[in-house]
């Protein structure tokens, strides 16, 4: 879960400032979400919770793995494969 967690934070924050941008969207302060990806600190139910409240499209996808895009069940690697394909024009 760690990984697909970074995924999600890497995928919605600006790079230079990640983790206090993902701290006020889920209201978890950023040295938790730091020591979460840094394999310090496991996520537990309200980090969980926060990110599917800030990103139920991720909610899903963070718990099992799996999209379910038809019921708008997604990931932020689709989410970016999509965003790169309308880039050079394929979507």
């Amino acid at each position: 879960m760690r990984e697909r967690i970074l995924e999600i934070i890497d995928h919605v924050t600006e790079s230079h400032r990640k983790f206090k941008n993902f701290e006020e969207k889920t209201g978890i302060s950023a040295r938790r979400w730091q020591a979460v990806t840094q394999g310090v600190q496991r996520a537990n139910d309200e980090m969980i919770e926060a990110i599917g409240v800030a990103f139920p499209q991720y909610a899903y996808w963070l718990v099992t793995g799996k999209t379910d895009e038809e019921h708008g069940h997604t990931s932020p690697i689709l989410d970016r494969i999509r965003m790169d394909l309308q880039r050079v024009g394929r979507a």
